[in-house]
C-alpha cells in the first residue's frame, strides 16, 4: 500500500513535538505543560478548548482521516527528537488492537525509509507475551519498542502482568517494571477507556498520555483538554478528507406508526422546549417540530396519535398525554421481508458501482451488521441464506448483461467447488485459532489481519458480516456500502457506525483516491468516494442524525477575522452591521486588532447568537437565524454532566398532617373487568374497519445525501421495489397468535375479530391496517367496558416503592424537584407540603401561589403537588396533580380531595385520550371510597382557571 504525506497529519505531529520541545521529555518532567498549552492555543487559535494540569495531550481527529498512521509517525518523531524508546498503545477492544498491529506492519517499510529504523511491537496477549515484554521492553534500553495492549490485559489485579515474578529483582510485577521505564502512552478511542479500573492502572505508570480520538467523553474528569491538534467532522468533510455519506431508507409501510426523535431542545422554560420528529406517511419522509401542548396527530397526520398531545420534554425522553413515552434511542426488530428487501437494495447498490470501480482498479467491499451470529452461522442462518439467494440472482443478471470480459473473469472467481466465496463473517470470539475449519480461519484472518489481501482483486471475498464486533479500530478504505439490519446499542453513535467506511478509497497500487489525485474534480471525487448506508424505515432520521452529530462534534475555530463584506453579502445594511459589531464587541465575542485594523473573533459567534437573541432585537428572527448559520459549527463539545438537581425540603410538621391522606390515595390496585359484551365489541370494530380505505402500497427506497459544504441533506432519488404479500410469509394463525400476545388480548377474542375482517385490506397496507385495528380495539373496549370496570385494592396499604416515605413510615427530609414537576419557583405558602413551589404548567403555579386557604368555613390544612401514584388504566398508568386535606369543621369528616389540573379553556377541549384516563381515575377513587367509608375521598378535574372555591362548594354539607 502506498503512503503519502498528508499536510494535516504532518501539522498534527509537528504540534505535538513543538509542545514537547518545551518539556523535559527524557526525564518525564511535564510540570509546565499547562502553560505551554496556553501559549500553543494562542498560536493555533484554539481558545475554545480548555487546559489542564494533567500530564496529558489530546488530539481530535475525525474517523477515517488516519489517526493510527498519525500516532505511529508521532512515536518515530518523538524518538528522533527526544531519544525516547519505549511507548505503549492502549486500545479498548481486540479488533482495534489487531487493526493497529496491522497498520504497524503495513507502514514498516514507509517509516524505515523516512527514519532509518524499525518499530518493534509486542502485541500483548497475556502470559505468552511476558517474556517478550521483559526482554524487548524492560531489559533492552536502545530498541524503539511499542507495547500494544487492550485495557482488559492490565486493569485487574488478577492480570498476569500485575502478578509478582521472582525473576524481577527490583520490581514486584511486570507492570511496575514497565512503569519504571516512564513510557509515553498513546490512548486510542478515549471515550471507551474511561473506566475507573483502567484509569487507576494507567495512573500507576506516572507517564505522559497522548489521547487520539474522534469522540471524547463529556464527563469532567475525562473531557477533551490540552488540545495539540483538532481536525473535526465538518473540516474533514469540507476538505475532502473522507467519503461523502448517502443514506438509503427502505420504506415498507411497517414504520408508518413510528415517529423518530431527530432533535430535542430541552433548555429553558417548558414553553421554549421542543422536539423535532421524523416520520413517514404514504411512504414519504417528513419532519416536524412540536412543542408542549401541541396535538401530535394534527401536526403529523398520523391517525394513531389523533388527540394525543405532547406533555413533557426531558433531555433524553418525551411524554405524551396518553401515557406513552418515547426515548431518543429505541430498539426495533426487522422481519424476514424487511431483511430481504434491505439485502436486495445493498447487493444492487454494490453491483451498480462494482464494474465502474473495477475498471479503475478499485475493489469494492460491502459491510453488513446483522442481528445475531446465528443469522449467519447457526443451524438456520436466515441472513446468509437470503443473501446467497439474492446475490446469485443479481450477479447472474449483471454477468449476462455486461460486455466487459475482464469483469466477467473477476465474477468467475465467486465460486469454488460450487460454494460461494464472496462472503464471510467476523464475530466476537473469532480469534483465528478458534475457527472451526481452515477456510473459516483463513477468512477471519483476511478480514481482521490482512487488509492488503482483502483489497486485492485476486481475493473473491468482498461481503463482510458482523454483529458490531467490527466497530472502532476496524475499517477499510474500500467499504462502499454498509447495511444495518440490527439496532445499535445506545452508546454507538451514527458517526461511529458510518466510520467503518469513511476512509478514502485506494486502487490496486495502494494509491488513495484523494481530491488532489483526482485533479481536484469534485464530481470525479464523489463518483468514487461515496459511502451508501442502507437503513430501515425505522431509522428514517438517520442522515439528519448524522448531520446533527457532525455539527455537535465540530468546533468553530475562533480567531478568524469578522469581515464587513461577509455580513453585507448576506443582506445586512450598514446600520445593522454597526449594531451587530458593537454588540459582539461589548460582550467580548470579538476584539479590534489595531495593527491590522480588523475585528478578531475570540469566542463563538454562533453560541452567542443562539443564547442571546434578546441582545440582538434590532434584527428580525428570520434575519438572526440566517446570520447565525454563517457561523455554524461553532459548537462546544463539552456538556455539563456534573450539574446537580435542586432538592425541595419536605416540611415535617405538614408531613404529619399529610400522612393519612397520602397513605389513603397511594394504594396498589388492579383493574377487574365484569360482564363485557365481546360480540358487540367485535362487530363495532369490524364495521369501522369495513368503512376505512387501505390502498395497496409499494416498498420504496429513498436516497438522501449529506452535503457538508452547504450543511444540507438533499433527497437524491426515489425508487419503487414493488409490492409485498404480507401473508405470503406470515401465516394467519401465527400472526393472530403474535398479535394476541403483543397486545395482551385473549386469543379467542382476537381470532373471532380477524375472522370478521377483510384480509385483503390488511395485505394492501399491513402497517396502516394493523394500527387502525389497535386504535379501534382501544376505543371500542373503552366505550363498552367503562361501566364494567372495577378496582381490586391490595390489602397492603401502599406501594412498596414509596417515593415520599422511609421504611418506618416517616417522611423523607428532601426530594429532587424533578420527581414532582418540571419547574421550581420561590418559597411556597405554609400549607404547602414542600418549602418551594414546584409545577409543570403556569396554571399549576398559579394554583399553588394564589388559591385561598380558607373557603366558606372550610380550611385547607395541607396540600401537595403529587409524585407518581400511578393509577392503572387500560391506557397505561395515570397520575393526578394535587391532593388537598380539607378541614370542614366540627362533626364533619375531613375531605381528601384529589385534583387534576388542565390548562384547556373548556372540558370539550381535552383530548379524548386524556378524558378516557380521567374517566378511569374517577372509577378508581369511587372504588377507593367504597373500601374506606370512614373517610371522604373525592376526585375532580379543574379546567383552565376554575376557582378552587367552586369545587369545594360542591362537597359542602
Amino acid at each position: 500500500m502506498l503512503f503519502e504525506k498528508q499536510q494535516y497529519q504532518e501539522d498534527c505531529v509537528n504540534n505535538i513535538v513543538n509542545i514537547l520541545d518545551e518539556c523535559d521529555v527524557f526525564n518525564n518532567d511535564y510540570s509546565n505543560l499547562k502553560n505551554i498549552i496556553k501559549e500553543h492555543y494562542k498560536t493555533q487559535r484554539y481558545s475554545q478548548f480548555e487546559t489542564s494540569s494533567k500530564k496529558q495531550i489530546d488530539v481530535l481527529m475525525e474517523t477515517g482521516t488516519g489517526k493510527t498512521f498519525t500516532y505511529i509517525k508521532t512515536i518515530f518523531e518523538i524518538n528522533k527528537q527526544f531519544g525516547k524508546t519505549k511507548f505503549i498503545i492502549v486500545l479498548p477492544r481486540t479488533a482495534i488492537k489487531q487493526g493497529v498491529i496491522q497498520n504497524i506492519k503495513l507502514t514498516d517499510e514507509y517509516f524505515y525509509n523516512e527514519y532509518g529504523k524499525h518499530l518493534k511491537f509486542i502485541g500483548y496477549t497475556g502470559k505468552d507475551s511476558l517474556s517478550a515484554v521483559q526482554q524487548s521492553f524492560i531489559r533492552n534500553e536502545s530498541d524503539l519498542t511499542v507495547l500494544v495492549s487492550t485495557n482488559s490485559a492490565f486493569n485487574k489485579d488478577a492480570n498476569t502482568i500485575n502478578q509478582a515474578k521472582e525473576d524481577l529483582v527490583e520490581h514486584s510485577s511486570v507492570w511496575e517494571a514497565i512503569a519504571d521505564k516512564k513510557p509515553i502512552v498513546f490512548i486510542d478511542e478515549p471515550h471507551l477507556l474511561k473506566g475507573g479500573a483502567t484509569v487507576e492502572a494507567l495512573e500507576k505508570l506516572d507517564s505522559l498520555f497522548i489521547r487520539f480520538g474522534a469522540t471524547y467523553p463529556t464527563e469532567e474528569e475525562h473531557k477533551l483538554v490540552n488540545v495539540a491538534y483538532a481536525l473535526d467532522s465538518i473540516n474533514s468533510f469540507e476538505n475532502y478528507l473522507v467519503k461523502r455519506i448517502a443514506v438509503k431508507n427502505i420504506l415498507t409501510g411497517a414504520e408508518e406508526s413510528d415517529i423518530k426523535i431527530t432533535k430535542i431542545n430541552a433548555k429553558g422554560k417548558q414553553s421554549d422546549k421542543s422536539v423535532t420528529f421524523s416520520y413517514s406517511k404514504n411512504q414519504q419522509i417528513y419532519s416536524t417540530t412540536i412543542k408542549i401542548g401541541d396535538d401530535v396527530g394534527s401536526k403529523t397526520g398520523l391517525d394513531i396519535y389523533h388527540g394525543v398531545t405532547l406533555t413533557k420534554i426531558n433531555a433524553k425522553e418525551i411524554f405524551f398525554s396518553n401515557g406513552d413515552t418515547k426515548k431518543v434511542s429505541e430498539s426495533y426488530e426487522l422481519n424476514d421481508d424487511e431483511i430481504e428487501q434491505m439485502l436486495r437494495v445493498t447487493v444492487s447498490s454494490h453491483f451498480e458501482k462494482e464494474e465502474r470501480l473495477f475498471n479503475q482498479c478499485i475493489k469494492e467491499l460491502s459491510l453488513f451488521f446483522i442481528p445475531s451470529i446465528a443469522d449467519f452461522r447457526g443451524d438456520n442462518p436466515r441472513v446468509r441464506k437470503f443473501f446467497e439467494k439474492i446475490y446469485r440472482e443479481i450477479r447472474d443478471e449483471y454477468y449476462h448483461n455486461t460486455t466487459n470480459q475482464e469483469y466477467n473473469k473477476y465474477l468467475d472467481k465467486d465460486f469454488k467447488d460450487g460454494k460461494l466465496q464472496v462472503l464471510e463473517g467476523y464475530f466476537s470470539g473469532d480469534k483465528g485459532d478458534s475457527a472451526k475449519d481452515d477456510d473459516l480461519k483463513k477468512a477471519v484472518d483476511i478480514i481482521l489481519n490482512k487488509k492488503e489481501q482483502l483489497l486485492s482483486l485476486d481475493e473473491p471475498l468482498r461481503f463482510v458480516f458482523s454483529v458490531w464486533a467490527l466497530q472502532e479500530g476496524w475499517d477499510n478504505p474500500n467499504i462502499f456500502n454498509i447495511c444495518k439490519l440490527a439496532t445499535t446499542d445506545k452508546e454507538t453513535s451514527r458517526r461511529q457506525q458510518v466510520g467503518r467506511g469513511l476512509r478514502l478509497a485506494v486502487n490496486q497500487a495502494g494509491k488513495r483516491q484523494s481530491f488532489k489525485t483526482l485533479a481536484e474534480n469534485e464530481n470525479a471525487f464523489y463518483d468514487i468516494n461515496t459511502l451508501d448506508m442502507v437503513v430501515s424505515g425505522y431509522e428514517k432520521d438517520f442522515i439528519e442524525g448524522i448531520q446533527s452529530e457532525i455539527q455537535k462534534a465540530s468546533f468553530g475555530i475562533v480567531g478568524d477575522f469578522l469581515e464587513n463584506s461577509l455580513l453585507e453579502a448576506n443582506g445586512l445594511n450598514l446600520r445593522e452591521i454597526s449594531k451587530l459589531i458593537n454588540t459582539l464587541e461589548d460582550n467580548q465575542i470579538i476584539e479590534f486588532d489595531e495593527s491590522i485594523e480588523k475585528y478578531k473573533i475570540i469566542s463563538s459567534i454562533y453560541d452567542f447568537i443562539e443564547n442571546n437573541a434578546d441582545k440582538l432585537s434590532f434584527l428580525s428572527n428570520d434575519r438572526l437565524q440566517e446570520i447565525k448559520q454563517l457561523f455554524k459549527s461553532r459548537k462546544s463539545l463539552i456538556e455539563d454532566k456534573n450539574k446537580t438537581i435542586e432538592k425541595l425540603k419536605i416540611r415535617q410538621e405538614q408531613a404529619k398532617k399529610f400522612k393519612e391522606l397520602w397513605e389513603t390515595i397511594n394504594r396498589k390496585a388492579e383493574i377487574v373487568y365484569k360482564d363485557i359484551n365481546e360480540l358487540d365489541i367485535i362487530n363495532k370494530i369490524a364495521d369501522a374497519f369495513d368503512t376505512e380505505n387501505f390502498s395497496q402500497i409499494d416498498t420504496k427506497v429513498i436516497t438522501k445525501v449529506y452535503d457538508p459544504i452547504k450543511d444540507k441533506v438533499v433527497t437524491k432519488e426515489e425508487q419503487s421495489l414493488g409490492k409485498i404479500d404480507f401473508f405470503a410469509k406470515n401465516k394467519l394463525s401465527e400472526f393472530v397468535f403474535e398479535f394476541s400476545k403483543k397486545e395482551k388480548l385473549p386469543l379467542g377474542f382476537v381470532t373471532k375479530l380477524f375472522s370478521k375482517l377483510d384480509l385483503q385490506k390488511i395485505k394492501n397496507n399491513p402497517s396502516k391496517a394493523i394500527n387502525f385495528i389497535k386504535t379501534q380495539i382501544k376505543e371500542s373496549i373503552h366505550t363498552s367496558i367503562l361501566q364494567c370496570v372495577d378496582y381490586d385494592f391490595s390489602q397492603t396499604n401502599i406501594f412498596s416503592k414509596n417515593i415520599l416515605q422511609n421504611d418506618d413510615g416517616s417522611f423523607i427530609k428532601e426530594i429532587e424537584y424533578t420527581k414532582l414537576g418540571r419547574n421550581i419557583g420561590d418559597e411556597a405558602s405554609d400549607e404547602f407540603l414542600f418549602d418551594r413551589v414546584v409545577y409543570d404548567s403556569d396554571i399549576e403555579k398559579q394554583a399553588i401561589l394564589n388559591d385561598p386557604i380558607s373557603i366558606d368555613g372550610q380550611q385547607i390544612t395541607v396540600f401537595a403537588k403529587l409524585p407518581s401514584i400511578s393509577i392503572p388504566t387500560p391506557y397505561k398508568s395515570y397520575n393526578p396533580d394535587f391532593a388537598y386535606l380539607v378541614d370542614r369543621g366540627e362533626n364533619q369528616k375531613q375531605l381528601f380531595l384529589v385534583v387534576e389540573t388542565k390548562s384547556y379553556k373548556n372540558n370539550s377541549d381535552i383530548p379524548q385520550a386524556e378524558k378516557t384516563k380521567i374517566d378511569y381515575a374517577k372509577k378508581f377513587f369511587e372504588g377507593l371510597q367504597k373500601q374506606l367509608p370512614d373517610v371522604e375521598i373525592r376526585f375532580k378535574t379543574r379546567v383552565n382557571k376554575q376557582e378552587l372555591s367552586n369545587i369545594l362548594q360542591e362537597y359542602q354539607k
